[in-house]
C-alpha cells in the first residue's frame, strides 16, 4: 500500500480558518472536533486517495462525515494537494475557484 504525503495548499489552509473561527463563536468543542473531523479526512486520504471518483478535471472530493463540508484534492504523484475545505451549502460552482 503506497502511502501518500497530504499537503494542504493555501486556499485550504484561509478556507479551514474561516470555518473554526465561525465554528468556535459556536463552541469550541465544536471547532476541535471540525479539525479532527479534517484530519482524519487527511489521514485516510495517506492511504485511498483514489477511492473518491473524479469530480471535475483531475479534482476528487472527500467528504467530511459530521460537517457539511468536502475536501477537494488532487493526487500529484505521490502527493495529495487539498486545494479546498469547501462548504457544501455554497454554490458549487465556485467549489473549483482557487483563489489565492
Amino acid at each position: 500500500m503506497n502511502n501518500f504525503d497530504v499537503r494542504f495548499e493555501e486556499d485550504a489552509k484561509f478556507d479551514i480558518a474561516e470555518a473554526f473561527d465561525w465554528y468556535s463563536e459556536i463552541s469550541k468543542k465544536i471547532s476541535k472536533r471540525f479539525l479532527e473531523e479534517i484530519m482524519l479526512a487527511a489521514q485516510y486520504l495517506e492511504n485511498e486517495p483514489q477511492q473518491f471518483k473524479i469530480v471535475y478535471k483531475k479534482f476528487r472530493q472527500v467528504p467530511l462525515k459530521k460537517f457539511p463540508f468536502v475536501l477537494l484534492y488532487k493526487i500529484d504523484g505521490n502527493i495529495v494537494k487539498i486545494f479546498r475545505v469547501f462548504p457544501t451549502r455554497k454554490n458549487p460552482k465556485n467549489k473549483f475557484e482557487i483563489l489565492r
